[in-house]
């Protein structure tokens, strides 16, 4: 029975692990074909780029790290081979969240509605205010995370040669050094998780008011303003709900818990760069067209292939 269930997570963790990077791909690529129709790309438009090629990125190392914790567990590495996979799994993870959430400050100083002094001086400076999170907090953070893990591989492989071990101890030890490494790296997600949480909230509330407005005039339609402020709150909360399964996932992968455990951790992993990205996808006006006119191209190659 756990032999079936292992090849059911196996397959849904390579599954994941296509569609995410098809998905990621076509949003980055969608945008750079329109950057080089129209010689410009927007700032939304710039921070679905740079997000789904980091999350492919990290989508690539979840799945090396998946198939060398089902395949080869007690296989020790090089240490070199891991504090450089590591560093880009810091590169690409920070970046993912970060990039993440400046899409959704983006969100919230593009659509919500608020009188009050501050709100407007940072509405009128959204792309700098965006770029600035992109660049200035994602380098500090990749900086100090890069260093404090020199850091651990410098007093762990010291700890390594004045201490010897037998070859389950050595797994045991990669486990432990794993699950420290991922609890460090993810300290620095609060600031940006903590950014999230409060754009949700603070457009949660404008369109609190906004309807209560709404209420007291006669529409005939569907108002645009609500459907913008419930398509963002869709895209806020699942990136909060997405990242909150990966944190799940990290502790189940790497806590040295069972390897059955440990895979349906990798699943949950995965679940955050490919769903997420897909649910931008169907809630992008830009992103739905171009997905859909895909799809009916292919349900056209399928037919003419048959007939």
């Amino acid at each position: 029975m756990q032999k079936h269930v292992e090849k059911i997570l196996l397959v849904l963790i390579v599954g994941e692990f296509v569609i995410g990077v098809l998905g990621n791909g076509f949003m980055a690529l969608v945008n750079c074909i329109d950057w080089v129709k129209s010689k410009k790309l927007s700032t939304s438009d710039l921070i679905l780029v740079v997000l789904g090629i980091s999350r492919i990125g990290l989508l690539c190392l979840i799945k090396w790290d998946s198939f060398l914790f089902i395949f080869f567990l007690d296989r020790t590495e090089d240490e070199y081979q891991n504090l450089i996979r590591d560093l880009f799994w810091i590169i690409t993870h920070i970046s993912s969240v970060w990039f993440a959430t400046s899409l959704s400050i983006f969100y919230l100083l593009k659509i919500a509605n608020f009188s009050h002094p501050f709100f407007f001086w940072l509405k009128w400076r959204i792309n700098q205010v965006v770029h600035i999170l992109m660049v200035g907090p994602l380098f500090i953070s990749v900086s100090y995370e890069s260093i404090k893990l020199v850091e651990i591989y410098s007093a762990w492989t010291l700890s390594r040669k004045e201490n010897e071990r037998n070859e389950s101890q050595e797994v045991q030890m990669n486990r432990k050094h794993y699950f420290i490494e991922q609890i460090g790296i993810n300290i620095l997600n609060i600031p940006p998780f903590i950014l999230s949480i409060i754009s949700c909230f603070l457009l949660l509330y404008s369109l609190w008011r906004h309807s209560q407005k709404m209420q007291l005039k006669v529409k005939t339609s569907r108002d645009p303003s609500i459907e913008a402020h419930e398509r963002a709150m869709k895209a806020m909360l699942s990136f909060l709900i997405f990242l909150l399964f990966y944190y799940i996932g990290i502790f189940l992968t790497y806590k040295n818990f069972s390897k059955l455990i440990s895979m349906f951790g990798m699943t949950l992993m995965s679940l955050y760069p490919t769903g997420h990205s897909l649910i931008l996808i169907l809630w992008n006006s830009k992103l739905k067209r171009a997905a859909l006119l895909v799809w009916r191209q292919m349900k056209c190659c399928l037919k003419f292939n048959k007939s």
